[in-house]
């Protein structure tokens, strides 16, 4: 077991490195509009942090996508997407609820609203922790898999002809 890993490490650590830090780099775009929004006072804790989280999230995908993963153009975008998508998801719900119950919990223990925001701050990122790796796990399928460029572009010979004989 530990000889797979040491294997995976690395085989992944420049890959591994570049996503956690698009990864704080969108954790840190996250932050700031949540403790924006919450702050302020316009917003509860769901709404700051889900639109924080899709802040973050948008840039994130174009992070890895192109600079981690170091894919370009359309073969696989959906299919990309869509992993993307359900697994940032699964990790945002996470998260959001975790701030949420922050809030419904600590908003009577602290009157302060700039330091309940540090708290639901701390919860949201917490939140997150756990499922980092595995995030990265799940996105390096998504990614990671080499495609062939298959384009309507491309020109297939009618009728293949061994090299050295004729069509005739």
């Amino acid at each position: 077991m530990e000889g797979r890993l040491v294997r995976w490490v690395t085989r992944h650590r420049v890959r591994f490195s570049k996503y956690a830090v698009a990864s704080m780099v969108a954790t840190g775009i996250t932050q700031l509009v949540l403790y924006g929004l919450y702050s302020s006072g316009g917003f509860d804790a769901t709404s700051a942090s889900a639109i924080g989280f899709v802040a973050g999230a948008v840039p994130h995908f174009v992070m890895i996508r192109w600079w981690a993963w170091r894919q370009r153009g359309m073969p696989r975008l959906t299919r990309q997407v869509v992993g993307y998508l359900v697994v940032t998801g699964l990790g945002g719900f996470v998260s959001v609820g975790l701030t949420t119950l922050a809030e419904l919990v600590f908003s009577p223990l602290v009157v302060d609203r700039d330091a309940r925001t540090l708290v639901l701050i701390m919860a949201y990122l917490l939140g997150g922790l756990p499922v980092f790796v595995a995030k990265f796990a799940f996105l390096d399928r998504v990614f990671g898999q080499v495609y062939e460029a298959t384009s309507s572009t491309s020109v297939r010979a009618a009728n293949p002809v061994a090299p050295g004989t004729t069509s005739s």
